[in-house]
Order: structure tokens, then C-alpha cells, then sequence
């Protein structure tokens, strides 16, 4: 034994009757006698997780304890039962790996073996694997009773719906005598405007909140209606989890006339065969409101200044003779809440401004030998009819720009992001490892969507088996980018790898004359995913208020605030 290093007494339960019936108590006396007695532990140090399921990794202690192993501070892992560390086979196949990448010893003080020996290691693997099936069969055994109540018309727990309470005399739901009036009008406003949006403004005008005193929204609105709890029907194991993929129809446990109707039952059926159309139509080219239009500077790039949210789409503006047809956005909060009193904002304004921008900063980097001063850079940074309301530019960042575009060192919020095409040209080494990690982040989100939301789906053992050996993988590949950034070579060649990006992109549609954008003709005749596309790659996000742009921050970290 390594006597310089600790061994970590590690204990769990998983509820709060095993903890006052002094099962950790217990298990603490029990291991510290044994690390004291027969490992003659001089060091110890107990990982203590109460009320903590062993299904999964995440709780505290344990993920303690997993640092310091890894930090290399531990000899020794004991615990009193194998399923006190894990109860999952694969997770423990995980946890064991590391054990013996750090030369950890595990010792299970019931089952009475230690992985020092190659028996006591094939023991453990063995000992997990019944340990692994008796969860799943508590589990399915638990599901079992849970249908059986549900068939039997027995209420399984669950939260109570808006407009329901719970009866503890007779241990069943009844209608809520202050949420019941409401909940019915939800579905006649439903009924007369066809609308979950009205139906989430009548909420925030009256100031009904939802049954945990949230907001309403259309999502909220539109599954309270589809509920067949209120027309009387109990309806269960219908998802995986509150709001996880839907269970094959054969799965589902469907009573009607379990309840008393909260709602007509022919005005819910009225509601959601307007719900279903209304979800037919979504899908077909002729809904007004199917996606027909690229909106330029779409998808959370507008933030609000006064609250912070995203700006999402309004509507279209009418069509320029041109052509063009800008698009005007609303901050989420003031349309979704009604918590903002935020202007909406508009392609018109937008869009010259940052395009123009963008240009003026090509031309500044073009004229960089005759840029003097930070007033020299500001004149042509805000150059244009865009600007004219302008006072000035905040002068830390003009400064920082004005050390970039010079080619002298940047100060403090301008590191470099790499993104762009062209952006690591001098370096080849960090395009490829970016790709890479690129290439490895799309794997491991394919993975998780295979995983939740795949009809077939994938065998959990075998998504976490894979997500450890991505995420390995790409931690592998970003600490070689990080140690590829420490070069002189790269810092000064990434200094300019925005603007360089930037002209590339202007000089490809033939912008790059020095004459003024007129962005109304340019959106009208380029092709507008293209310009999406652009804005996406050099611009993280573009602070609006009052209407107007007062921040461009882009991807390289440089800021750019307007003061007017």
C-alpha cells in the first residue's frame, strides 16, 4: 500500500428511511473498522452520498471522490456493497476502467473480495451483472403495479393538471374550485379564435397563471387542451417521461370516463379536431404561416438590450419595388410574455448597418497605413448615411480594433474564436484539428438524438459505451488545439482572420469598389441563405434597442458599441 496516498471509504443510500435507520451510520463503522484493522489505513477520507440513486453517476460525493482519483490521491475505493458504488453495468465498467488507469484498488467489504487478485476482479464483474439485472426486474416489477392501478382506474400520482386538486380523503382528483371556471374558458376562446397565441394573451391579460404559477405559453396551452383528463378520460404510460417520446399506442393505458368531466366532453372533441387541423395545415405549402422566406438575421443573432432575450420573426414587411422584402422582428419576451416594452426591429435598419459595417471594416484594413489614430479608425468605421446618428464609438473597443487592424497584439476580449473559412490557412495543423472536433461534436449529438428520440432506438449500454469514447476522443483533440494556440505564428496570423474572411466574402460578390452597399438592392438579387449564412459565421450576436443597432459583437470576441 502506497502510504502517501488516501483510501477513500465510499457509502450510499438511496432514501431517507434507509438514512434514519442508520444504514450510513452502519456502513461508516463497518469500513472504517476494516480499512483501520486489516488495510492499517493511516489515511482515510469518507465520500458520503444520502438519498442518492446508484442507477446513475450523478451525485456529488462520488463525482468528489472520481477527482481525486484522477488527480491521483487515492490508493484504495472500499465500499460495503458493490451496488453502494453502481447499480448500472456499463457505468461501472466505465469507473472501473479508470481504476485501473490510476492503480486504484476496489474492495467490496459483503461480497468479500479485493481487484488486487484476477479472481477477485472476474468476481466483480460477475456480482455486477446480477447486480444490473435485479434493478431492472425491481423496475419492470414497479411498472407492473403502476399499469395494474392505472387499468383499475387508480390514480398513480402524478402532478395535478390546471383546474384539478387532489382529494387526500378519498384519494382522488377533483375539480379545482378557482382554477375549473377558467380552465373551461380556456377552451371556448379556443374554440372562437382557432388560436393558442390568443388563448396564452387571454391568460396574461386576466392573470391566470399556470398551476405552478408560470406563464402560459402556446406549448403549455396547446398540451392542456389536448388532455383528455378534462373531458374525463384517464390516459397513462403515454410518454417515456413528462416530455419524452411518445409509447407505442399499444403500451398506453386508455380509461374514458374515469373522471368527472372538467369540460363538455363534445366541446373537447370540438377543440381538438380544430387542434388537428390546425396541425394538418402546418405541414401543407398552403399554410400561411409554413416557412417560405429566409430571414436574414433569424435564429437568436438579435438580442434585446432592455431584457435580454432573443428577437424572434415578426412578420414580413410589404415587398419594395425592387423586390425586397425585409423582415421585421420582436423581442420573445415582449410577444411571448408581454415582460418587455421593446420596439421591434427591422431588415430595413439592420441590415445596411451591419453590411456596411462589415465593409467599412475591409476598407479600414485596406487603409491601415494611413490610419493614424483611434478618430482616424472611427471615421471610417462610420462612414455612411447608416452612421449619422452616431455620437461615437466606445473607445476600449476602438482600441482594441485599431491594435488588431495595425497587426500589433490585442488586448484583453479579443481572443480568437477560428471559425471562418480561410481564418487558419497559415496554420493547417488547427484546421484540421477543428475539423475534427467538428466532425466528433456532430457524432456525439447524432448519438443523443439516436438515443431519445429513435423509434427503434439504441441499447443505453451501448450509447454510453460510445458517448465515453467520443467525448474521450474530442477532449483529446481539444487539448491539442489548445497546446497548437499557445504558438507566436498563430496569434499574429488569427489577428486579422476576420476581416481576411469578411473581404473574401465582399470581394466574391463584387462589393469590395469602395461604393456604398445598398442593402435593399443587395438582399434583393443575392441569395438570402447565403447572407444568413454569412452574418452566422462572423457575427456571434447584435445588441438592438430603441430599434437600433447599439452592439456587433463577432466571433473573434472583438465588441463594437455604439453610443448615440
Amino acid at each position: 500500500m502506497n502510504e502517501q496516498k488516501t483510501i477513500a471509504i465510499y457509502t450510499r443510500v438511496s432514501t431517507g428511511y434507509q438514512v434514519d435507520k442508520d444504514s450510513l451510520p452502519f456502513q461508516k463503522k463497518e469500513l472504517t473498522a476494516y480499512c483501520r484493522h486489516v488495510l492499517h489505513a493511516e489515511k482515510t477520507e469518507l465520500f458520503e452520498d444520502a438519498g442518492k440513486s446508484g442507477k446513475n453517476t450523478d451525485r456529488p460525493a462520488y463525482q468528489r471522490m472520481m477527482k481525486k482519483i484522477r488527480a491521483g490521491e487515492i490508493s484504495h475505493v472500499v465500499v460495503y456493497k458493490i451496488d453502494r458504488i453502481s447499480r448500472n453495468l456499463v457505468d461501472f465498467s466505465l469507473m472501473y476502467d479508470e481504476f485501473k488507469k490510476y492503480r486504484v484498488t476496489f474492495i467490496s467489504l459483503n461480497e468479500q473480495f479485493d481487484t488486487s487478485s484476477a479472481i477477485g476482479e472476474a468476481v466483480l464483474k460477475i456480482i455486477l451483472v446480477f447486480a444490473e439485472l435485479e434493478r431492472k426486474l425491481t423496475s419492470e416489477r414497479v411498472t407492473d403495479v403502476m399499469i395494474g392501478r392505472a387499468m383499475s382506474g387508480k390514480w398513480n400520482g402524478a402532478r395535478m393538471p390546471y383546474g384539478w386538486k387532489w382529494n387526500e380523503e378519498k384519494a382522488f382528483p377533483e375539480h379545482d374550485p378557482i382554477e375549473a371556471p377558467n380552465a373551461r374558458r380556456l377552451y371556448e376562446i379556443y374554440e372562437k379564435t382557432r388560436s393558442t397565441a390568443k388563448v396564452r394573451d387571454y391568460c396574461y391579460d386576466n392573470g391566470i397563471q399556470t398551476k405552478r404559477g408560470g406563464k402560459w405559453n402556446t406549448s403549455t396551452i396547446c398540451s392542456y387542451l389536448r388532455n383528455p383528463m378534462n373531458k374525463g378520460d384517464y390516459r397513462y404510460n403515454y410518454r417515456n417521461s413528462a416530455r419524452g417520446q411518445k409509447k407505442p399506442e399499444g403500451e398506453v393505458v386508455y380509461l374514458p370516463g374515469v373522471f368527472p368531466p372538467l369540460v363538455d366532453p363534445d366541446l373537447w372533441d370540438r377543440v381538438n379536431a380544430i387542434l388537428d387541423d390546425n396541425a394538418i395545415k402546418s405541414t401543407t405549402s398552403d399554410n400561411p404561416h409554413i416557412k417560405k422566406h429566409v430571414h436574414v438575421f433569424a435564429g437568436g443573432i438579435l438580442r434585446c438590450a432592455d431584457c435580454g432575450a432573443a428577437f424572434q420573426v415578426s412578420r414580413l414587411d410589404k415587398t419594395r419595388a425592387n423586390g425586397f422584402k425585409p423582415s421585421l422582428y420582436v423581442c420573445t419576451s415582449r410577444r411571448t410574455y408581454r415582460a418587455c416594452d421593446a420596439p421591434g426591429a427591422s431588415d430595413v435598419v439592420i441590415g445596411p448597418f451591419v453590411f456596411n459595417y462589415i465593409a467599412n471594416m475591409v476598407r479600414a484594413t485596406k487603409s491601415r497605413a494611413k490610419i493614424k489614430d483611434l478618430d482616424d479608425l472611427q471615421d471610417i468605421l462610420l462612414s455612411g448615411p447608416e452612421y449619422e446618428s452616431i455620437d461615437r464609438m466606445n473607445r476600449e473597443d476602438l482600441s482594441i480594433i485599431f491594435q488588431a487592424i495595425k497587426g500589433s497584439r490585442s488586448g484583453p476580449g479579443a481572443t480568437f474564436v477560428p471559425s471562418l473559412p480561410g481564418s487558419e490557412k497559415d496554420v493547417p495543423e488547427i484546421s484540421g484539428l477543428r475539423a475534427e472536433a467538428d466532425k466528433l461534436s456532430r457524432a456525439m449529438d447524432r448519438l443523443k438524438k439516436a438515443f431519445l428520440f429513435d423509434d427503434g432506438g439504441i441499447p443505453e449500454s451501448e450509447y454510453l459505451s460510445t458517448r465515453a469514447d467520443l467525448q474521450e476522443r474530442l477532449t483529446a483533440v481539444n487539448n491539442k488545439i489548445a497546446d497548437a494556440l499557445t504558438g507566436d505564428s498563430y496569434s499574429e496570423a488569427a489577428e486579422l482572420s476576420f476581416v481576411n474572411s469578411a473581404s473574401s466574402f465582399l470581394l466574391s460578390y463584387r462589393l469590395q469598389s469602395g461604393d456604398h452597399i445598398d442593402y435593399s438592392d443587395f438582399a434583393a438579387t443575392v441569395d438570402k441563405t447565403v447572407l444568413k449564412d454569412f452574418v452566422n459565421l462572423v457575427i456571434d450576436r447584435i445588441i438592438i434597442k430603441d430599434s437600433k443597432v447599439v452592439e456587433i459583437v463577432f466571433k473573434n470576441g472583438l465588441r463594437n458599441r455604439f453610443e448615440y
